[in-house]
């Protein structure tokens, strides 16, 4: 466990949250924090999950004495928490990593899109026609497309192999969304935004300024979420969505699309590959946003000078497209 806390601090945190960075070092150092932490269930020990509940008990995580004096001092209330609650980040800017692999499928099937998101938490990301979108290339020029009047912009830095090209002229017809997750987030529930606030690394001021707004935006137009297990539960829900898209769009128009962004992280290897195998075998489509771990047959096939630096894996369809960072900021087109 300390070498994962000293890895999460090397590949994740490092250039994004100092904060954050020394914390996980202190953790992988300190044998009573991880003593503590040994006690959890595996899916329970993360960093994102400790590191949120601190906040949320009011630790200032800034300090790795205080904090951790205190982790051992209130730790059941540290285990109740991380018990309780899961870490359902809803990035709002992953849209703009995964828009244009949902612009380009929606040009190959020349029709709207049914999208069906897997782990979902709020839907943010369900609402890619909500947003505005200000991708920024080499050189100081700017693509800028989506919803003029949006109360939320969404900033990612683009380059690649023809990275103007493949970005977007708009956002496509969205005719049907629906999301599934464990345990769907309410927008408008005070305690429940409080704590996605907490899961917000701390120097992430703008971030966290966007998921408020975002979630204001979510708690009026109310995306679907449903509760249920991706694992057990998508079948059922892709033939819905086909159902519903020929009613709007006309039979064998358009697209079903199964989208996801950290969130097959979650499942263990057999349960990743039917998650895809349902996906196939309901003719739909996937476009997801992954640590390239976790789909490995995937990052494989990347060129052997792409350096393994942390960024997430955008494919479609089993295809790599692009490099992207884990919260939306970069993208880069392969």
């Amino acid at each position: 466990m300390a070498a994962g806390y000293r890895r999460w601090a090397a590949r994740e945190a490092a250039g994004s949250s100092p904060v954050y960075e020394r914390l996980a070092h202190a953790v992988s150092a300190d044998d009573a924090a991880l003593d503590l932490l040994a006690r959890l269930p595996a899916a329970k020990r993360q960093p994102n999950l400790l590191f949120g509940a601190l906040r949320w008990h009011g630790v200032p995580v800034e300090d790795p004495a205080t904090a951790l004096t205190w982790l051992q001092d209130h730790w059941d209330e540290v285990r109740a928490t991380v018990q309780e609650r899961s870490t359902q980040t809803n990035k709002a800017a992953r849209c703009a990593v995964l828009l244009p692999g949902l612009a380009e499928l929606a040009a190959r099937t020349d029709g709207p899109l049914a999208v069906v998101e897997v782990g979902a938490s709020a839907g943010l990301c369900l609402l890619y026609d909500a947003w505005r979108y200000r991708y920024a290339l080499p050189g100081g020029r700017e693509h800028v497309v989506g919803s003029v009047g949006s109360a939320v912009e969404l900033p990612c830095a683009v380059d690649g192999a023809d990275a103007q090209l493949r970005l977007p002229a708009s956002v496509p017809a969205i005719a049907w969304r629906t999301g599934l997750d464990l345990s769907p987030v309410d927008p408008t529930d005070a305690d429940t935004r409080r704590w996605l606030q907490c899961l917000v690394w701390p120097e992430h001021v703008e971030r966290e300024e966007r998921l408020r707004t975002a979630l204001d935006v979510a708690a009026r137009l109310r995306p679907p979420v449903l509760a249920g297990d991706m694992t057990t539960d998508l079948a059922p829900l892709l033939a819905r969505a086909r159902r519903r898209l020929d009613e709007v769009a006309g039979a064998g128009r358009g697209a079903v699309v199964v989208t996801h962004s950290a969130a097959l992280a979650y499942l263990g290897a057999d349960e990743r590959d039917a998650v895809r195998q349902v996906v196939s075998g309901a003719g739909a489509h996937r476009l997801g946003l992954e640590a390239r771990a976790v789909l490995p047959d995937l990052a494989e096939r990347l060129a052997a000078d792409v350096a393994d630096d942390g960024r997430f894996l955008v494919s479609l369809d089993d295809e790599p497209l692009a490099l992207a960072a884990p919260h939306g900021s970069t993208l880069t087109f392969l």
